[in-house]
C-alpha cells in the first residue's frame, strides 16, 4: 500500500491553524477543519479540541490521550462503552445509563464485523451476529508465526460525547435513524466525537507463546476474562476534521505484527517517526521523533507504548493530485483478521458508505459480495435517493430491529429528533 504523503495539506493545516481560515477537500465537498481555530490540547491526556498543524501530530495527541493511565490497570479508552453495550437488543438508555454501563460491563470481546460483513459465505457471516458474546474469529489472512486456525479478537468503543450523541437523539434503535432519513436529514456527529477499535491476539495464537506475566518486548498486553492477549493493532478516528481523521498504529514487534509496513506498503509519520517513511521487517523500525518522546513522557504512558508506531493518518479520499485514491490499512486489524491486501484498504473511503434508508434498510447491506458500494477505496460513496449518511459511524450498524442479534420489536417506542 502506497500512503499518503501530506505536505501540502500540511501546510495548509499550518495556516489554517494561524490564520482560523478552512480547507476544502479535494473532491469539492465540505472543509476538512470543523473548528476555526486550532488551539493545543491543555495536557497531553486531555483530547485536544482542534486538530494541530499536521494529521500525524493530531494523530499522536489523539493516541496518547486515549491511552493515559486510568482507573486501576486500565488505560483512558477502556472507560468507553463497548458499541455492542450502546446498541442494546431490547431499546434505548440514556446517557446516564451509557456511562453507568461503561464502567461497570465487563471487557466484551467480539470477532471482526467488516469481516464477517465481506465473508463470501452467508452462513459465515451471519455467524458474529447470531452470536455477539463470541470472543474471537479465525484469522483470514495470518502470518507465518501463529498456529492453525489462530484467533484474533476486536473491539469497539465510543467516546462519551460520541455515546451521548447518539443516545440524545434516539440513535441506538433503528427507528430513529429512519426517522432521520425520512425526514432526509444527515447524521452528523460533534466534533469532539472519538470512536476506537482494537485488535487482540490471543498469547496461545502464536507459535511461540507467551505470558501477560512475561509479555513480548514493546508490546501491550491484557488479561481479559483469564486470557492474555497483545494489543497488535488500534484504529483512531477523531470528528475534529468534517471528513473524520482516520490513525491506525501498531507495536514494532515481530512477533506480534510481523507484517506491519507491508501488508499495505510502507508507513508513513513525518511528524514522530524518525526516518519519516519506513517499510517492514526487522530493518523496518524507527526511533521516535524527540516531539513524541516529550508527549509520551509528560503523559506518563506505560513504557511498552514507546514501541508503538503510526502507520499513517488519513484526512481525504484522494491523493492530493486530486486522481490517485488515498489508502489506509493495518497489517492486523485489516490484513491478518479480514484477509484484505494491497490496495484495497481506505478506512475513509469504507466508513462513508455508513448510511441507512428511509424504510430502515442499513447501509452494511451495501456493503460484501451482493452490495453496491464496490470496491472500499476511491472517491466518497454517493447515495441514491431515500439514503442519508450516518456520518462515517459504522456503529450505527448495530441498531435494533433489523439485524440478526436483535430482539427488540420494530414498534419499539423512539426519542426519535430530541435535541
Amino acid at each position: 500500500m502506497k500512503r499518503t504523503s501530506y505536505p501540502a495539506i500540511a501546510l495548509a493545516l499550518a495556516l489554517a491553524v494561524a490564520t482560523g481560515s478552512y480547507i476544502a477537500d479535494k473532491n469539492g465537498g465540505s472543509p476538512l477543519i470543523s473548528s476555526a481555530q486550532a488551539q493545543p490540547a491543555p495536557s497531553p491526556c486531555t483530547f485536544p479540541t482542534a486538530p494541530a498543524a499536521t494529521p500525524e501530530q493530531t494523530a499522536w495527541q489523539l493516541f496518547v490521550a486515549a491511552n493515559c493511565p486510568s482507573n486501576g490497570s486500565k488505560v483512558a479508552w477502556e472507560n468507553w462503552i463497548e458499541q455492542d453495550d450502546l446498541y442494546p437488543a431490547s431499546g434505548e438508555m440514556s446517557p446516564v445509563e451509557v456511562a453507568a454501563l461503561a464502567r461497570t460491563t465487563p471487557k466484551r470481546l467480539h470477532g471482526s464485523v467488516l469481516a464477517s460483513v465481506l465473508a463470501p459465505s452467508p452462513t459465515k457471516a451471519n455467524l458474529l451476529f447470531l452470536s455477539p458474546n463470541t470472543q474471537c474469529n479465525a484469522m483470514n489472512g495470518p502470518p507465518s508465526n501463529v498456529v492453525p486456525n489462530a484467533q484474533i479478537c476486536e473491539e469497539a468503543r465510543l467516546s462519551p460525547q460520541a455515546a451521548n450523541f447518539v443516545t440524545d437523539n434516539g440513535y441506538q434503535i433503528r427507528p430513529g435513524q429512519t426517522a432521520a432519513a425520512q425526514a432526509g436529514k444527515d447524521i452528523e456527529f460533534p466534533a469532539p466525537a472519538v470512536e476506537v477499535k482494537v485488535d487482540w491476539i490471543p498469547a496461545a495464537s502464536f507459535k511461540t507463546p507467551f505470558t501477560c506475566a512475561k509479555p513480548p518486548a514493546g508490546v501491550h498486553v491484557e488479561t481479559i476474562d483469564g486470557v492474555c492477549y497483545a494489543m497488535a493493532g488500534m484504529h483512531i478516528s477523531s470528528k475534529l476534521l468534517t471528513n473524520w481523521l482516520w490513525a491506525t498504529f501498531e507495536s514494532q514487534s515481530m512477533l506480534t505484527n510481523p507484517l506491519r509496513c507491508m501488508t499495505f506498503g510502507p508507513c508513513s509519520d513525518p511528524w514522530g517517526s524518525v526516518p519519516a517513511t519506513s517499510g517492514g521487517g526487522a530493518g523496518g523500525f524507527t526511533q521516535q521523533s524527540p516531539a513524541l518522546q516529550a508527549l509520551m513522557k509528560q503523559a506518563n504512558l506505560a513504557p511498552e507504548f514507546s514501541n508503538y508506531r503510526l502507520d499513517g493518518a488519513q484526512v481525504n479520499f484522494m491523493e492530493p493530485d486530486g486522481k490517485t485514491d488515498s489508502y489506509l490499512g493495518n497489517s492486523v486489524i485489516e490484513g491478518e483478521n479480514v484477509g484484505m491486501t494491497k490496495n484495497t484498504a481506505s478506512c475513509i473511503t469504507c466508513h462513508s458508505v455508513s448510511s441507512i434508508k428511509n424504510d430502515g434498510t442499513d447501509g452494511i447491506k451495501l456493503l460484501g459480495p451482493a452490495g453496491k458500494a464496490g470496491k472500499l477505496v476511491g472517491p466518497q460513496y454517493k447515495f441514491d435517493p431515500g439514503w442519508i449518511a450516518r456520518d462515517f459511524v459504522w456503529s450505527m450498524d448495530f441498531a435494533c430491529p433489523g439485524r440478526p442479534r436483535c430482539t427488540v420489536a420494530a414498534n419499539a417506542p423512539t426519542k426519535a429528533g430530541k435535541k
